[in-house]
């Protein structure tokens, strides 16, 4: 009876992790999507610089996006590792309640690595929202009254 409420236990704490896990993903999902927003705008905007008065322009806009697309990656790689970490607490969470050995230290490393990811990713995403709207006033410069 005592091991089926350890077993309890372990299951209650490996939810934080899980939990975890699907909001990051929905972040993931996000990210991807940016990016590939990213991409097709670049394609476009090289298609207009053939046929665009604005070439002035355009050549800038392509470069925040190329930046964009740089920040988007770094942003999907620290998700990806978030990801990975969270999975990896949920198997030390099994392997200590299993074995039956001391894993606190390793699994507090872990999610604060796992905590520290999340932070950088996030602050990437914010610096891809920053280029965007750059990239928007590039475009829309003619038409802003201040």
């Amino acid at each position: 009876m005592d091991n089926i409420q350890n077993l309890i236990q372990v299951m209650q704490s490996a939810i934080s992790p899980i939990v975890l896990i699907s909001g990051v993903g929905l972040l993931l999902l996000s990210f991807t999507n940016r990016l590939g927003r990213v991409i097709d705008r670049a394609r476009f905007l090289v298609k207009e610089m053939e046929n665009e008065n604005q070439k002035e322009i355009i050549p800038f806009q392509i470069s925040i996006l190329y930046k964009r697309g740089r920040i988007l990656r770094a942003a999907i790689t620290s998700i990806v590792i978030t990801i990975l970490v969270a999975s990896l607490l949920i198997l030390l969470l099994l392997l200590g309640f299993l074995t039956d050995w001391n894993m606190k230290l390793l699994f507090l490393s872990f999610f604060i690595i796992a905590i520290i990811t999340l932070i950088i990713s996030v602050i990437l995403f914010l610096t891809d929202v920053t280029l965007s709207l750059k990239a928007l006033k590039l475009q829309v410069k003619g038409f802003i009254k201040r």
